[in-house]
């Protein structure tokens, strides 16, 4: 009798939850379709109600009903297409949902959609999401929309320098990155002095390439990276003094930063006579 009892209760609270599901299922769509009515009569989509029917799809989307809230949304955009607000909430539903690049052309839909200038953020949103799936060709295209409207954000200027370098563009890489720098209210670390000397060096601006590796050791006077792509980029240039010197210095340093047949080699592949 209590397994029969425990049965018939679990199957009782069962029902009340999808009972309780479908209801809010059933008014929601309920809504929508009343809301989509009036448009049709009316010829035009009441703020009013977009504002009401936008509050239940927030609602769902706290509830992480996603799915829902993207129905919901793909019908108001039936009749509200250049709706920012409509445009904003399906983007995020869609990144939500795990589909990113519907969530980076909405993203950018409503940047365009705006007439205020209230949504153009959203830009760099549909920059960010169009790298996760690689399209860095749109991504650095959202970047520059977004640093039209907000030209002083440093660590976007870097994020398009990064764009750009995947796409192999670099001198506009080059360029973005130095306008992050002139954005800096503080000296350069030795990362960003690297990252520069590789900008540079990639945009076949060498002696730059050099001048910030060598700025860079000032700093860390022991770092066998740096030195080591410093004396790529003098060998490119032929620069053999500074090659010279550079394998003195790794010579000079702390015998476990390299071994003795890790310097002659670097010695012959300069051209250096092995000691």
């Amino acid at each position: 009798m209590v397994a029969k009892w425990y049965v018939s209760r679990s199957i009782l609270v069962f029902m009340n939850s999808l009972c309780a599901y479908a209801t809010q299922w059933y008014c929601f769509w309920v809504g929508i379709v009343l809301f989509s009515a009036g448009c049709r009569s009316n010829h035009f989509a009441s703020t009013t109600h977009i504002q009401l029917q936008l509050e239940q799809i927030r609602d769902c989307m706290e509830k992480q009903q996603f799915t829902l809230a993207i129905q919901g949304l793909q019908q108001l955009q039936m009749h509200c297409p250049n709706n920012p607000q409509v445009l904003e909430l399906l983007a995020l539903s869609y990144a939500e949902n795990k589909q990113i690049y519907l969530a980076a052309r909405t993203f950018e839909k409503t940047i365009h959609a705006d007439t205020t200038g209230d949504f153009q953020e959203n830009a760099l949103h549909a920059a960010h999401t169009y790298e996760q799936v690689g399209d860095f060709y749109s991504a650095s295209r959202c970047y520059r929309h977004y640093l039209n409207h907000f030209p002083k954000d440093r660590l976007a200027w870097f994020a398009l320098s990064d764009s750009e370098s995947k796409l192999e563009h670099h001198t506009n890489a080059l360029q973005a990155f130095l306008r992050g720098i002139d954005l800096l209210k503080t000296d350069l670390t030795v990362e960003q002095m690297v990252k520069l000397s590789q900008l540079c060096f990639a945009a076949k601006k060498i002696e730059e390439a050099i001048y910030w590796n060598l700025e860079a050791l000032k700093i860390e006077s022991e770092n066998v990276n740096i030195y080591l792509q410093t004396l790529r980029m003098a060998h490119e240039q032929k620069h053999s003094v500074l090659i010279r010197k550079l394998i003195e210095a790794l010579d000079s340093l702390d015998k476990n930063a390299l071994e003795k047949e890790q310097l002659d080699f670097l010695r012959k592949l300069y051209g250096l006579k092995p000691q």
